[in-house]
């Protein structure tokens, strides 16, 4: 009878234990990794480069989006400016109406209709910053996404030096769990990548968009970069005087004025290499 009992006892044990799922961790100890020879390690120190250099790609992409979103504050600041001004020409237009001036009319008709020209420039590079915003954003994902694959390699690493090393508490470690890890991880970086390039292809048309409408305003007209020496992005722009930077037309925000310590970063989406977040794949 006692026999019995025992015999119930532990198949109800081992059912409890399937209910419950393996005991087993999917994580790998320092305590157990200790324990491997250092001559064994040479996977794991791998593993960790590679952790460490996801990371400084993660810190790089959250600075280049902290940076887009100073764009859009420049680019906002343009619509800003190009509404105060056509409500200037407005004024002036019935300003002209009233006093019957033909020729000051003729003027503020003119001058109002450059003046919605440079509202709708302005419009298509507020427009083209947050493209910029979102495509910088996915790239976030992209290296957050790239992190945990490398970490999840990493742990996948030292499970195998812990196993080579014959250490017996790799019983109590579950490979198969960890190794899924690396495979859902994998899986969540590549369709990362889908949605970084069709990111980077709004914003690269965004740009050109705003680009071509911009080409079409007189080059006095045109918004630049101005002034250095201010600590708000908002008054970076709207200024004819610094069209021109090098003799070249300045269509990239000039970083070196919205954050000097930062140096210069291009505005330009094609000026990105996707590549470089997908290295782990």
């Amino acid at each position: 009878m006692r026999i019995r009992v025992l015999a119930v006892t532990a198949a109800l044990a081992v059912a409890g234990a399937c209910a419950h799922g393996s005991t087993r961790s999917d994580t790998v100890s320092d305590e157990v990794l200790a324990r491997v020879p250092a001559d064994q390690m040479a996977s794991v120190n791998q593993g960790r480069l590679d952790v460490s250099r996801a990371q400084d790609t993660l810190g790089r992409e959250k600075l280049r989006l902290e940076q887009a979103r100073k764009f859009v504050d420049v680019a906002s600041n343009e619509v800003t400016i190009a509404k105060a001004q056509l409500d200037r020409d407005q004024a002036a237009a019935k300003a002209a109406d009233d006093t019957r001036d033909q020729q000051g009319a003729t003027q503020a008709q003119s001058a109002m209709g450059l003046a919605r020209q440079r509202q709708e420039v302005a419009e298509a590079h507020v427009k083209a910053a947050n493209d910029l915003v979102s495509y910088s954003q996915e790239r976030v994902n992209a290296a957050e996404a790239a992190l945990g694959l490398a970490n999840a390699r990493l742990e996948l690493d030292k499970y195998k030096a812990v196993q080579a090393s014959g250490d017996k508490s790799v019983a109590d470690i579950d490979g198969a769990a960890i190794q899924k890890k690396v495979e859902d991880a994998r899986v969540a970086l590549e369709q990362e990548r889908s949605k970084v390039a069709a990111a980077k292809a709004s914003a690269s048309a965004s740009r050109s968009t705003w680009v071509t409408m911009r080409d079409q305003l007189p080059a006095d007209q045109r918004f630049g970069v101005g002034g250095s020496g201010s600590d708000t992005a908002a008054n970076l722009s709207g200024r004819e005087e610094t069209n021109r930077t090098n003799g070249q037309e300045n269509y990239d925000i000039d970083t070196q004025n919205t954050d000097p310590n930062r140096g210069r970063t291009s505005n330009d989406p094609n000026s990105y290499d996707d590549k470089e977040l997908f290295n782990l794949l």
